[in-house]
């Protein structure tokens, strides 16, 4: 059976806790405070001055965090709050960044590893319908190596990729959050950056499971939402940035936009050139 949603209306003829003269439309749960439609945040079920005051109190402890639960539920819990971006960007309102970096190490990075596989081998020729072609009769030992340099490419071409995002939003947060909330920037990208490389690497492993298309020129069957897929997972992640930049770090709606547009606009145009460092060194497909 469903609960019920708690109804958080205000009493007829109340007025806003913060603008007296302004009709109150909620009651928030925390404070008790009635407030109007410009205080309320739905997401959160809070008053703009709780939320303030305490953004973490407005959602879900991360899973990761939980002193309780085996490692790999809290491992998959914290996976799954990605797909609920706003509600749980306040939890990011903390200062510790170890269990965020831990977080970021067993998920982000072996899945930038494997995102270098199918792409940037040269002794494996990966066709449609999940097909495998040894090139140059290369041994297993060889093939091995590639793979393991392969990995190692990707991983570097992800270090510098989560710089040139890391480097503008977290600059841009520090500059309008205050002091006790700018470890949020760093901590939403430790906790969701593996969307970056698990886009990367189902969008390569989608392609080589397609049925070849019908002519040398055509997109293969499918790859319309092959590419929506990857779209989708960049998309998470750029709305976990603004919810957190304006839930956890107490950021004006339009402004809360501006520190996530930029960086992500700055991202983009980068990576055509660290995709280009990576090649010239030899390192690339």
């Amino acid at each position: 059976m469903v609960e019920p949603e708690p109804d958080h209306s205000a009493p007829d003829g109340s007025f806003c806790a913060e603008h007296h003269d302004r009709p109150a439309a909620f009651t928030c749960p925390r404070c008790g405070n009635y407030v109007c439609i410009f205080c309320w945040h739905a997401i959160a079920a809070r008053c703009e001055a709780c939320l303030t005051r305490d953004p973490a109190a407005a959602a879900p402890t991360i899973p990761w965090e939980r002193g309780q639960g085996s490692l790999p539920a809290r491992f998959f819990g914290t996976l799954q709050m990605a797909f609920r971006p706003v509600l749980t960007a306040p939890a990011f309102a903390q200062s510790e960044l170890g269990p965020a970096r831990s977080f970021f190490l067993c998920s982000a990075v072996p899945l930038a590893a494997l995102a270098g596989v199918i792409p940037l081998t040269k002794t494996l020729l990966f066709g449609s319908l999940g097909s495998v072609t040894v090139q140059h009769h290369a041994s297993g030992g060889a093939i091995a190596l590639d793979v393991v340099l392969a990995m190692l490419a990707q991983i570097a071409w992800f270090a510098l990729d989560l710089l040139a995002l890391a480097l503008p939003f977290n600059s841009l947060v520090r500059a309008y959050a205050a002091e006790p909330r700018r470890a949020a920037a760093m901590r939403v990208l430790f906790y969701r950056f593996w969307l970056s490389p698990a886009a990367q690497l189902l969008f390569f492993a989608l392609l080589w499971m397609l049925p070849p298309a019908a002519t040398p020129d055509a997109a293969p069957p499918f790859a319309e939402g092959v590419y929506f897929l990857r779209f989708f997972l960049n998309a998470l992640l750029f709305v976990a940035m603004r919810a957190t930049a304006r839930l956890a770090c107490g950021i004006g709606p339009l402004l809360s936009y501006a520190v996530v547009v930029v960086p992500f606009l700055l991202w983009n145009m980068i990576q055509p050139f660290i995709a280009l460092g990576i090649q010239r060194l030899g390192l690339g497909g």
